[in-house]
């Protein structure tokens, strides 16, 4: 970076100026003078070796000092070493070497960029087997305890016996369904003659209603209607649409009973 252009683009009037775009007075026009470490000298002056490459060195102390003599074992004979000094606790120094084993040989584990796998049992789908799984191993022994474990003719007649539960189910169904309609069928019967009573007479209530008359006979064909056939009327409706409540009743049983049929 040149640190000369960029002030100078800011408006620096140059070297030996302050800053300030106007007077040297305000602000610094000198250069502030700071020392270079030239030296090998660091805090106590205290001068420390350069020429320790202790990141090649590390571990030779330690690995010189295995006992392999014994067949099968090794033994560490080296107690003093720069790595061994490090892993004592409140060792100031390593050793009578100095150096920088305290600082940088022993560290924290950094973890890998590879996430594990999960195993199976964890997985969803394990999950969810596992109790029906574990509920069928209890039933199992359970069994076996009680010793009423079922042999191959016993789950036969168990499910033979489950199956003829069945039939008779449905033959009771079928009974009753047939009940039903033939109840329905009679019913309908009777009401069918009503029905067709009550639409004639409503028919005939409307074709007189619709006869033309005079105007001084309306007021009083009109009471007379009102107070006589009001009744009937309102009772003829009533068994029309009963009738025809039961006719859609009908049908949907005859429906409901192909639908099981098919099945």
């Amino acid at each position: 970076m040149d640190a000369h252009a960029l002030l100078t683009s800011q408006g620096w009037r140059g070297t030996g100026n302050s800053l300030h775009p106007t007077s040297n007075a305000v602000g610094l026009s000198r250069p502030l003078l700071v020392s270079k470490k030239v030296d090998n000298l660091g805090i106590g002056k205290k001068q420390h070796r350069t020429s320790d490459m202790w990141w090649m060195n590390a571990f030779d102390s330690s690995l010189k000092g295995l006992d392999t003599s014994t067949q099968g074992t090794v033994v560490q004979t080296v107690t003093s070493g720069g790595l061994d000094m490090v892993s004592k606790a409140g060792a100031k120094w390593v050793g009578s070497k100095g150096g920088l084993y305290a600082s940088f040989v022993r560290g924290e584990s950094l973890s890998g960029t590879i996430t594990p796998i999960e195993s199976e049992s964890t997985s969803p789908s394990a999950c969810g087997e596992e109790p029906a799984r574990r509920k069928r191993k209890r039933d199992a022994e359970a069994k076996v305890v009680e010793g009423t474990k079922e042999t191959k003719e016993e789950r036969r007649a168990r499910k033979a016996a489950k199956r003829a539960a069945k039939a008779e189910e449905a033959l009771v169904e079928d009974k009753s369904e047939e009940i039903e309609e033939e109840t329905s069928k009679k019913e309908t019967k009777e009401e069918r003659k009503a029905r067709k009573a009550a639409k004639r007479a409503l028919r005939e209530q409307e074709a007189k209603a619709s006869e033309p008359t005079s105007v001084e006979d309306t007021p009083e064909l009109e009471k007379a209607e009102s107070k006589e056939e009001r009744k009937e009327r309102k009772r003829l409706k009533k068994l029309a649409q009963e009738a025809e409540e039961d006719t859609a009743d009908l049908e949907k049983a005859k429906k409901r009973k192909k639908r099981r049929k098919d099945e």
